[in-house]
């Protein structure tokens, strides 16, 4: 077996407490602070990141309690460096190991000063731990196939604090080192399925005896488990090779090109200035001591320099829903701040229960590595919009998430918003904007009589054609950083909902704009006309005029002229006077004579839209057959993006995030023999 030792620092992953077992009176909580399940973690190898999965051993065999059992911290995220953030302590006795866990039990401290974080654990709005431990053995086994990750399991460990924590961060997350060698720990590497040559053979690399950190280096710096890569010293220039002769000469020579090469694609792979490379060349440097400059020359230069992390636990390899569960709790959160009674706060969602817009900015920024201490609302603002262009390493969750509160509440307003032709009319979809053919269809043909040993004649479908295209409608909303400052959360959610709610009404005048707008159809004549057989003597809705309506319809023949059966189903209405002369119509009734009976009772589906109310004139009433049977009017998406479809981008006129929302529909009358119009009368 292969045996290396390697410093570490205090490593951490997610942990929970128990549902029902926190007791408010005594200040205690029970928490499951590991399962040992496996987690994805990374380490270095050289320049590169090599990830692995790392599993813990939970047994009495395995896991020293010592600590823990002593009445080890409970801290508020893993801070160590304040008496302030110790916010409760382990019961002595009361840690555990059974059936796979360990389990503890926790008091947490009645301090005036961690009150509102302890209410908070209390009351379940934080219910989320981390454990810190130290490893001081891995069992390592290599992958067997490509794409595999080696696995460490932990055979030794040893946990030293439990932490609440506001939300567990990413899959492989470290505890940050606290700068020079403080709190790092030796760890035995014990590699099962290799000789310790082989291993060296096979990796390339060897974990060294000790991790010093670089000159200079900052406090705040992460420093993962780490993999230092060796390789052989060449020699200095000037140094005398070993043996002589030409051939020791070319030797030298051929090592002091590889020196100079190495040391040249180093500066150059991390963009650094020609005279920092020129420099190190000159002086001599080994390419081992070259790395170290460069590494602490990119720390020199790192905008991130002194800006601290805050401690992230592991979560159990296998959901990769970290970050999207994280913006989604956020998104929660103003959803349910926009609107109470309609979106329920998530329990995730309570960690930021009632946050101002800058509160979010400040968290999403921080849980990105940035310290905003000492930021003005205006940058802090800025930095949570843009953390890319102003200069940090990492970009922002915060338009994401904005975008996301937008969209919803554009949709839900979309959809909520009623479109009462949906009922009469036919959905279709288009898959690009050139102009697109409706066949109207006829009748089929008359089947003809077949004598014996005759032949079947071939029958044709009559049809006529319509034609019209997608049409896109849209606007742009613009988010900034001042709304955010002024803590507007109606600029992303009362403003995109009117978005939603308008384009829903777009549909709506755009369909029924063709029964109005009474529109010519292919042949040259408008949609209701004598010629087509669908336009009735202006009356009020009556058994008469219904009768009329119902004749005009079975008189409708095909384009080869048979009649085509088609009856109405669709009673549509202005909202008002004819409305209630609609419902009297339809309405079942008990007469007491025959002469009372309504005819039509039961017969129509009513459709009433205020849009068909005229600017003047009588109230017309229409009449839809069954689209199903025939053509009425077709209204239309773009194939893939039905509704309203968004996009965001950081703005450029706009100093924030630009929201736009792109509407593509259309609607053509396809068949008159499917409508029928009634100009309306007074009444009587």
């Amino acid at each position: 077996m292969a045996k290396d030792m390697v410093d570490l620092p205090l490593i951490g992953r997610e942990a929970t407490v128990v549902a029902d077992t926190i007791d408010s009176e005594a200040h205690t909580i029970e928490v499951v602070w590991t399962t040992g399940a496996t987690v994805q973690r990374y380490r270095w190898e050289g320049w590169d990141v090599v990830e692995y999965d790392e599993e813990l051993e939970v047994s009495d065999k395995a896991v020293r309690l010592d600590r823990l059992n002593s009445g080890a911290p409970f801290l508020d995220s893993h801070r160590s460096w304040g008496l302030t953030s110790v916010i409760g302590s382990v019961v002595p006795g009361s840690v555990r190991i059974s059936d796979g866990q360990g389990t503890a039990k926790i008091r947490l401290t009645e301090a005036a000063d961690a009150q509102t974080i302890v209410q908070r654990i209390l009351e379940r709005t934080i219910s989320k731990v981390s454990v810190g431990y130290r490893v001081h053995r891995y069992d390592i086994r290599s992958a067997e196939k490509k794409g595999e990750r080696d696995l460490y399991r932990a055979v030794d460990w040893e946990p030293y604090e439990i932490s609440a924590v506001a939300m567990p961060a990413d899959p492989g997350a470290t505890i940050r080192s606290e700068g020079g060698t403080a709190n790092r720990f030796a760890c035995v590497l014990n590699r099962q399925d290799v000789t310790a040559a082989a291993a060296a053979i096979e990796r390339g690399t060897q974990m060294s005896k000790k991790t010093e950190p670089a000159a200079g280096q900052d406090q705040g710096r992460t420093t993962p488990e780490t993999e230092v890569q060796t390789r052989a010293e060449p020699p200095k220039p000037g140094a005398a090779p070993a043996g002589g002769g030409q051939a020791a000469v070319e030797e030298a020579r051929q090592q002091e090109r590889a020196r100079n090469t190495e040391i040249t694609r180093l500066c150059a792979r991390h963009g650094l200035a020609d005279t920092f490379r020129d420099d190190l060349i000159e002086r001599g440097v080994t390419v081992e001591d070259a790395r170290k400059e460069v590494l602490d020359k990119l720390e020199a230069e790192d905008p991130m320099k002194g800006r601290t992390t805050e401690p992230r636990a592991a979560e159990a390899r296998g959901n990769g829903q970290t970050e999207v569960n994280y913006r989604n709790a956020l998104v929660n959160a103003l959803m349910h701040r926009h609107d109470p009674g309609a979106v329920q706060l998530s329990e995730d969602g309570r960690a930021f229960r009632g946050m101002s817009m800058l509160e979010i900015a400040r968290e999403v920024v921080e849980r990105r590595g940035v310290s905003t201490r000492g930021m003005s609302k205006m940058e802090l603002a800025g930095a949570a919009f843009q953390m890319r262009s102003a200069g940090y390493h990492s970009t922002s969750d915060f338009p994401e998430i904005l975008a996301n509160v937008a969209n919803k509440t554009l949709r839900d307003a979309y959809a909520s918003t009623p479109r009462t032709f949906s009922a009469w009319a036919r959905r279709s979809t288009i898959v690009d904007f050139k102009p697109v053919n409706r066949v109207q269809l006829g009748g089929a043909p008359d089947l003809s009589k077949v004598l014996e040993s005759g032949e079947f004649q071939y029958g044709t479908m009559g049809e006529g054609k319509e034609t019209y295209a997608l049409a896109t409608y849209g606007k742009i909303l613009g988010i900034t950083r001042q709304a955010i400052i002024n803590d507007d959360l109606n600029a992303f959610t009362r403003i995109p909902a009117a978005f939603g709610a308008s384009a829903a009404d777009l549909e709506s005048d755009i369909v029924y704009g063709i029964l109005k707008d009474n529109p010519n159809m292919a042949d040259g004549v408008a949609l209701f006309h004598a010629s087509h057989g669908n336009l009735g003597t202006a009356a009020v809705i009556n058994e008469t005029s219904l009768a009329a309506a119902e004749k005009a319809f079975t008189k409708q023949t095909g384009i080869e002229g048979r009649l085509i059966a088609v009856r109405p189903r669709y009673l549509i209405v202005p909202t008002g006077q004819r409305w209630v002369e609609a419902r009297k119509q339809v309405a079942a009734t008990t007469p007491n004579n025959t002469s009372d009976v309504n005819a039509f009772a039961g017969s129509y589906e009513i459709v009433a839209e205020p849009r068909l109310i005229p600017a003047s004139g009588q109230d017309p009433w229409f009449l839809a057959a069954d689209p199903s049977r025939v053509d009425t009017v077709e209204y239309a998406y773009l194939d893939g993006q039905e509704g309203v479809y968004t996009e965001t981008r950081m703005g450029f006129e706009v100093d924030g995030l630009e929201i736009k929302a792109r509407h593509d529909f259309a609607a053509k009358a396809i068949d008159p023999r499917g409508l029928y119009k009634n100009p309306g009368a007074a009444p009587a």
